[in-house]
């Protein structure tokens, strides 16, 4: 089985390290110094498990018409990058592809289906503390390592059980769900609220734990997130936001969410894909969400300065 990984920043640079590193066949898609840092010195990664290592096997390139028809393409590009991500993969995707997209949110398999087809789509979730900490090298400080994935219609399916072969194979910590909605909506709860409270905040898991007022928030920006799936008519299970809640004391209490180690580098913040689809959603089945809302809505003035489209006064 041939993995192509779109693209190999935290989440899918650590994944595909696993992959390699199992000896699977995987081709990588990455840009800048990062990619000529894989091209020279391999792919660094620095992890809780399996510890320090490094693949120089498989292609590094920015051309997905040199990676060529991957049999499972990972999809792990920010959000804020579909436009132009979403249809570059195309070289790579063959008759028989399972694209997995492993991205934050709630929305992003249609937009995949929509170009590629429902039936070439998988949903993913990724439960892992990781980032690039230098051109070349990945860095997992926390959370369970674990991918979850599955087909979108639900139920058991047969490739999946084969992708989940390999990837066990390749001593990644990986579950097929027959329900992957409500897994995608399980894991909304929690980074809608550790990634919203984190970079509202510039604060870790700790700080924000350690005072009532920001721990009482992230509680009722994951109940919000709750409430709203279940008006949707998710099948999310009862209590799941105290159960999400009730996780974050599995973390490492110096971790953030990626959404604050973006606005933290200066990057383009995912914050419509996470509260922003929460606040729609939400206004779409009568649920308020006002935690939500004003995380969305502040972190969206960042978004927008980042991006230049608001300039400073003068």
């Amino acid at each position: 089985m041939r993995f192509g990984i779109m693209a190999a920043g935290g989440v899918g640079g650590y994944f595909g390290a696993m992959l390699a590193r199992g000896g699977k066949d995987v081709v990588f898609i990455a840009r800048g110094a990062h990619l000529e840092s894989m091209r020279k010195d391999g792919l660094r990664t620095e992890s809780v498990i399996p510890g320090e290592f490094s693949v120089r096997e498989g292609i590094f390139t920015d051309s997905p018409a040199e990676a060529g028809v991957c049999d499972v393409i990972l999809y792990c590009v920010k959000t804020t990058a579909n436009d132009a991500a979403i249809p570059a993969i195309a070289p790579m995707v063959g008759a028989g592809t399972v694209i997995i997209n492993l991205q934050n949110g709630v929305a992003n398999e249609e937009k995949l289906a929509a170009v590629y087809g429902a039936e070439r789509v998988m949903g993913g979730a990724a439960y892992i503390f990781t980032s690039i900490a230098a051109p070349g090298l990945i860095r997992q400080i926390g959370g369970p390592r674990r991918m979850v994935f599955g087909e979108m219609a639900g139920g058991a399916s047969a490739r999946g059980d084969a992708i989940l072969a390999e990837l066990k194979d390749a001593e990644i910590n990986a579950k097929y769900s027959e329900d992957i909605e409500a897994e995608l909506w399980t894991k909304f709860i929690f980074i809608c609220a550790v990634g919203g409270m984190t970079a509202l905040t510039r604060s870790s898991i700790g700080e924000i734990m350690a005072y009532e007022g920001t721990r009482n928030m992230m509680r009722e920006t994951m109940r919000e997130v709750y409430l709203v799936g279940r008006a949707k008519g998710v099948n999310l299970p009862e209590g799941a936001d105290e159960g999400r809640y009730r996780f974050i004391d599995e973390q490492n209490p110096a971790s953030k969410g990626s959404l604050c180690h973006d606005l933290e580098a200066g990057r383009r913040l995912e914050i419509d894909a996470l509260c922003g689809t929460v606040s729609r959603i939400g206004a779409e089945v009568g649920v308020e969400t006002p935690c939500n809302d004003f995380i969305s809505h502040t972190l969206k003035l960042a978004d927008l300065q980042i991006a230049g489209e608001v300039k400073p006064a003068t």
